[in-house]
């Protein structure tokens, strides 16, 4: 695609995502440059509300399963897993459904507090913030992926880098560049972090994870976007660690629900140690 191709490309993706967008002023004076006109015009902010929103709502209820692999072409170790989120009271609850060694496992999320349930040991205890960045059951997955996925970005100064072409196909207006530095005051996991959203669909296509010093940590692709009610939702998410050679961890979406109906006691630290015969979900 031609670099002219690309930036008519990327006006009608403005279009899409009007009214997020304010509106492009014409680069027709002579000497201006069209794309430093363009990623100067487009409000960062709103796209990555887009891609947050595009993995989840209001209250939104997960059934996954995590693969995770230490060398190519091994079977690896399978973790499955349910997950409900508040999004407006930043409040999550994960609980473990297979393998029997690891089920019943549980983790709350009530801000500042952050609580796990060890089903051996049958004690709950409060985790310090700081395992958000911490591996989850063993992956390459950290605590913080799953609890707040995409972060919220009223956490993070979001900075448009750049409109790139997109590679998956020459049709595509191609992908938003952002990069997310965490404010002082909040509770954020990572030095920053870079993301590359769609400028037509919104839906996040991969994220680089950095540490306080800039050192590049991890890589996390997104595919297999599927539509759900209304929104473009990657149903697979690949981490691939820096420095780790054949190591990743896949997470693939077998149920997803947004806006749903669940109660409140969900979020309670006494529902961390399962009852005999309940089911949370109901």
């Amino acid at each position: 695609m031609s670099l002219a191709s690309l930036y008519r490309s990327i006006a009608t993706a403005l279009l899409v995502l009007a009214p997020l967008s304010p509106a492009i002023a014409s680069p027709a004076a002579e000497g201006v440059d069209e794309h430093s006109l363009i990623v100067g015009e487009i409000d960062a902010r709103a796209i990555a509300l887009r891609a947050a929103n595009s993995l989840r709502a209001d209250r939104t209820f997960m059934r996954a399963r995590v693969t995770i692999r230490s060398s190519k072409g091994a079977k690896g170790r399978v973790i499955e897993f349910e997950c409900w989120n508040d999004r407006v009271e930043r409040r999550s609850f994960i609980q473990i459904l297979a393998p029997d060694p690891d089920a019943s496992t549980a983790l709350l999320n009530l801000p500042p507090n952050l609580w796990r349930y060890e089903p051996e040991l049958e004690r709950t205890e409060r985790v310090l913030p700081s395992a958000l960045i911490k591996s989850w059951m063993g992956s390459d997955f950290v605590i913080g992926d799953l609890i707040d996925p995409f972060s919220d970005v009223e956490d993070y100064e979001v900075e448009l880098l750049e409109v790139e072409e997109s590679s998956e196909s020459a049709a595509q207006a191609g992908l938003y560049v952002l990069q997310y530095t965490p404010l002082p005051a909040a509770r954020a996991a990572w030095g920053k972090f870079v993301a590359w959203i769609e400028a037509e669909g919104g839906a996040p296509m991969r994220q680089e994870f950095y540490d306080a010093s800039g050192k590049r940590l991890r890589t996390i692709h997104f595919s297999d976007v599927r539509s759900v009610a209304g929104r473009r939702v990657p149903h697979r998410w690949t981490v691939i660690p820096v420095g780790e050679k054949g190591h990743e961890s896949v997470l693939e979406i077998r149920d997803l629900r947004f806006e749903a109906a669940f109660d409140d006691a969900i979020f309670a630290t006494e529902n961390l140690k399962p009852a005999k015969d309940a089911n949370p979900n109901e």
